[in-house]
């Protein structure tokens, strides 16, 4: 007959037995996804952020740290993770937000600017000696803005946007520590646009209409936009109905978009004149079915694509800058209502809205699998839209 104390280790040595299968099946999971919580904030549940945040959000790299901007209860959070824990060094100054349209972090030299579009206004704010100030006038731009792009040259923070009122592409940027703006150009017939700075201190406009793409230098003492100076002849490129991405890594320009084939980057390397395609998803004869929604890529040791798919899954591919790419890989199997990504020492961080919760979750990709020019591109396992 089985004694009570016999009864009572083989039950204890069960549940320790339960408790070792789970945290295998759970760390398991983590690795396949090969992607891991940051850390948490506050919390013991993973999340970055105490309350419930709006569904614009943004992640960057400033400095040695990551900053991730949101906006909880009304008042705009910045966050920084730095030796192993998020941190909120200082209260900012924006506050009473009903309606959040756009949020983006941009790191100039190690101080990180904040461009916040909410109520029909906007405002810029960045951290001296991790002290919140605001950019010019506290908020300004009242108007029909739509699709702000945002950008800093020189300390000097600019916004282009589209003027539906009067379909017109439009630029704010300082003068005397006040914002005010100008027409850039009609906006017909234009289908996308982007703003992007390198690391000298130039900055530059991608617009993109039925013919292709063509770089402007922009130059806000020349009001004729004819007159800024093309960074090189127009990209050629039909039926593409947007710029993904642009960006320069130092003084490199990558552009990104999409064809019916997947993905696409060509880039141009300092004081070249033509633009060189690098990677092409159709030379993987794979069907990547990537979302469209926050769509971003990040160049590393690998590229990068992070996006929410149709369904609002956060989602990752990845290559390996050989040609090699991976699958669309979920990060999560919860739905999402926002995402954003940055890269920082070849690391990709992911922040995303988790849509259960409306709170803020950080993960990280590692750079993953070596690289290995003899293993062929895998089939993508993402559902059709």
């Amino acid at each position: 007959m089985i004694s009570i104390l016999s009864i009572l280790i083989i039950f204890e040595k069960n549940i320790k037995m339960k408790k070792i299968l789970f945290a295998f099946l759970l760390s398991f999971g983590f690795i396949n996804a090969n992607s891991q919580i940051v850390e948490a904030y506050g919390t013991d549940d993973g999340y970055v952020s105490d309350n419930s945040v709006l569904d614009k959000i943004d992640i960057e790299e400033v400095g040695r740290s990551i900053h991730v901007a949101s906006v909880e209860e009304g008042k705009l959070h910045v966050r920084r993770f730095y030796r192993g824990k998020w941190e909120e060094f200082d209260q900012t100054p924006i506050e009473g937000i009903f309606k959040l349209k756009s949020l983006e972090i941009f790191a100039y030299k190690a101080v990180p600017y904040v461009f916040c579009y909410y109520d029909d206004r906007m405002s810029v704010i960045r951290a001296i000696d991790d002290k919140w100030e605001f950019v010019g006038e506290e908020d300004f731009g009242v108007g029909s803005i739509h699709n702000p792009e945002f950008s800093v040259i020189g300390e000097e923070p600019y916004v282009i946007y589209e003027d539906k009122d009067y379909e017109m592409i439009r630029m704010f940027s300082l003068l005397d520590g006040t914002w005010y703006d100008v027409d850039v150009m009609p906006m017909e017939g234009v289908k996308s646009y982007k703003l992007a700075a390198n690391f000298r201190g130039d900055l530059y406009m991608a617009v993109m209409d039925a013919g292709g793409i063509m770089i402007k230098e922009v130059d806000q003492l020349i009001e004729d936009v004819n007159e800024w100076k093309d960074l090189t002849k127009k990209i050629k490129l039909e039926e593409v109905s947007r710029i993904d991405d642009f960006e320069f890594v130092e003084n490199k320009a990558y552009i990104t978009y999409t064809t019916t084939t997947g993905p696409v980057i060509i880039s141009l390397e300092d004081l070249a004149k033509k633009w060189e395609t690098i990677e092409d998803a159709a030379d993987a004869e794979v069907p990547f079915e990537l979302g469209k929604a926050d769509y971003n890529l990040n160049i590393s040791e690998y590229y990068f694509y992070t996006s929410l798919s149709s369904a609002g899954i956060p989602q990752y591919l990845k290559n390996n800058k050989r040609g090699v790419w991976g699958a669309v890989t979920n990060l999560s199997d919860k739905k999402a209502k926002s995402l954003a990504s940055c890269e920082y020492r070849n690391i990709v961080y992911i922040a995303y809205v988790d849509n259960g919760t409306s709170k803020l979750m950080v993960k990280k990709i590692e750079k993953g699998e070596l690289p290995n020019q003899n293993k062929p591109a895998p089939t993508s396992t993402k559902k059709k839209k």
